[in-house]
């Protein structure tokens, strides 16, 4: 009987521990700084994350618009998008000093591959060039798509055993398509007014900021160990 019951408990010990082994290796995560993104578009975005060994990874991320911080008066395009990306991460210090104990700080380097994809009406302020003091607000469709890469650089922060808070930054390139649609606003002929963050955030709804360009992301994901 003590035999039967020895094998029992280690049988079940067994279990467990392979159990816990196995879902410490996934990681649920909220991108909270995505929630708030006026530079692109807000979206509620969760990633997971799979340890592959002590040193690599996998973190899959997806976003989807639910809302949207502009009110144009005349609305073309309802809002609505999704973010994806796809990132294979190195825990450097882990594996130059060799550490299988995850500690509380753990940087990492990664390979981030994204496609973003949107549509919704944004406006753009502009005069004629031929009478600079007429003033025009014009409402407009905008779609747009965007692919491209990042080196990433973050740090794994554990505040417990099961929570965690994830900083990151990342540099790549993105190649983005930007379609207008019911546009009056007409870049040879017309001259977009103001300066400071709106104008920049209006000419990026245009059709103009379409091509390759250089990409800087940064953000703040919270994690909960599974």
């Amino acid at each position: 009987m003590k035999k039967l019951l020895t094998i029992f408990i280690v049988t079940i010990s067994t279990l467990i521990f392979a159990q816990e082994s196995k879902e410490s290796n996934w990681i649920l995560k909220l991108n909270a700084t995505q929630l708030i993104d006026v530079v692109s578009y807000p979206t509620l975005q969760i990633s997971a994350e799979r340890k592959i060994n002590p040193y690599f990874s996998v973190n899959a991320e997806i976003g989807y618009q639910l809302y949207d911080f502009s009110k144009p008066d005349t609305i073309f395009l309802k809002s609505k998008g999704f973010k994806a990306n796809l990132e294979g991460r190195v825990y450097l210090f882990k594996m130059l000093h060799s550490r299988i104990e995850s500690k509380r700080n753990e940087f990492y380097v990664g390979l981030q591959l994204f496609y973003r994809e949107n549509e919704g009406t944004n406006s753009v302020d502009y005069s004629p060039k031929n009478d600079e003091t007429k003033l025009y607000t014009d409402n407009f469709g905008t779609k747009r798509t965007a692919k491209g890469f990042n080196i990433t650089f973050g740090n794994q922060i554990s505040m417990s055993k099961k929570i965690i808070l994830e900083p990151y930054i990342g540099l790549g390139l993105m190649n983005r398509k930007i379609d207008n649609s019911d546009i009056e606003y007409d870049e040879i002929n017309d001259t977009r007014n103001g300066t400071g963050l709106k104008s920049l955030f209006q000419k990026l709804n245009l059709e103009e900021s379409s091509g390759n360009v250089f990409n800087f992301c940064f953000g703040l994901r919270v994690g909960y160990r599974l």
